[in-house]
């Protein structure tokens, strides 16, 4: 990791200029969100949501959820974000995505076999991360959409779409057991994708899923192989994407500095390298089926929209 460990030393390095967006900018990504259990989810949770975390009736699969629980756990079983009606811009229907998968049983649409064209899955130390191409006029995305960002903190605090949650069970250290991630962002389009879930045991997951780059796309925010094929990796961390290390050179000695990215600065950098990848497993393709757990909804009441606390902004939507 090239940055320094402490988020205060790290800002100490910004430009001034850049220092002063941060005083008055209302703040998504530190807004509070709530822990569920995976059996005890509500109907509804954040304002706005026109769908449901109690998917049960829909189980294994329909084609007409509003299921909005994503499950992440590997190039065989996941899911992403896409539109409740077909032919719709990404762009325009943030707020009303609901989840399809690749897996049955979770209540949620089904991605058909065949969608996706290539998927790459790295296991990283903080995060787990799918890119990879499809034909996602499939699951209802219109035909050469340029796409948008789908995140776990919207402009507004409230996430694209508002209800939308993360679920792994395989995260090291958590026992199989399903473990909500709440930070993670997603880009579709009509054919590009990637999903990156930050656990929430990982330092710097604020840093490593930041949510501020929604105009810069896939590459830029997470780095990884879009090339063909299908594989699941482990991966390094790689950099904290908008963040630069710069050298200059003071009476002989090297001096490191480090500079971030504003989304509309004059100057755009190039992306990160992603980071490097080994223990590799190829596959010829992906197919549906049954997952192999799934979980099951108990019935609670439906929590009225959840309010967020402000703080210290390192980013801007």
């Amino acid at each position: 990791m090239v940055a320094p460990k402490s988020l205060l030393a790290l800002a100490a390095l910004l430009p001034a200029c850049a220092l002063a967006k941060t005083t008055s900018t209302f703040d998504p990504q530190h807004m509070v969100k709530p822990t569920f259990s995976i059996d005890k989810l509500p109907k509804k949770w954040e304002k706005g949501q026109v769908g449901t975390n109690q998917c049960d009736k829909w189980k294994p699969h329909n084609q007409n959820s509003m299921c909005q629980n994503v499950f992440f756990n590997s190039i065989h079983d996941f899911c992403l974000w896409g539109p409740i009606e077909p032919n719709s811009r990404i762009g325009s229907k943030e707020k009303e995505m609901v989840a399809y998968c690749t897996k049955e049983g979770y209540g949620t649409r089904l991605i058909p076999d065949g969608t996706i064209k290539r998927a790459h899955f790295v296991r990283a130390p903080s995060f787990f991360q799918l890119t990879g191409y499809g034909d996602f006029t499939k699951i209802g995305v219109r035909a050469k959409d340029d796409g948008g960002e789908l995140d776990s903190h919207g402009a507004d605090g409230y996430g694209n779409p508002p209800g939308g949650i993360v679920f792994s069970r395989t995260i090291p250290g958590t026992n199989h057991k399903w473990t909500q991630m709440h930070e993670w962002a997603s880009f579709m389009s009509a054919t590009e994708f990637s999903f990156r879930a930050c656990f929430d045991t990982a330092p710097e997951k604020l840093r490593l899923c930041p949510h501020q780059y929604d105009e810069m796309g896939a590459r830029f925010s997470h780095p990884g192989d879009y090339g063909s094929g299908f594989d699941e990796c482990h991966g390094d961390d790689g950099h904290f994407p908008g963040w630069y290390r710069m050298t200059k050179t003071v009476s002989g000695t090297a001096v490191y500095s480090s500079s971030f990215f504003w989304q509309g600065d004059a100057h755009t950098p190039k992306p990160h390298k992603p980071g490097k990848t080994s223990d590799c497993k190829s596959y010829a393709t992906i197919k549906s089926g049954p997952a192999k757990v799934v979980p099951r909804d108990v019935e609670l009441p439906q929590i009225t929209h959840v309010s967020g606390k402000r703080g210290h902004h390192f980013g801007h939507h």
